[in-house]
């Protein structure tokens, strides 16, 4: 069950990315906002492989 709830926050946050960059790109900080992408998909990977164990 938990592995359905952060596969279904993974889809919704990915979603989302086009805003962040657009974000980033206006207030000049796209470095930070990539990197808090790449490390959001990090941890979900993270956590839903560990779910399975």
């Amino acid at each position: 069950m938990l592995g359905k709830y952060f596969a279904l926050m993974r889809w919704w946050v990915r979603k989302w990315y086009p805003v962040f960059r657009w974000f980033g790109r206006v207030t000049d900080q796209e470095e930070y906002v990539e990197r808090a992408i790449a490390v959001t998909e990090d941890n979900f990977e993270r956590i839903l492989e560990g779910d399975d164990e």
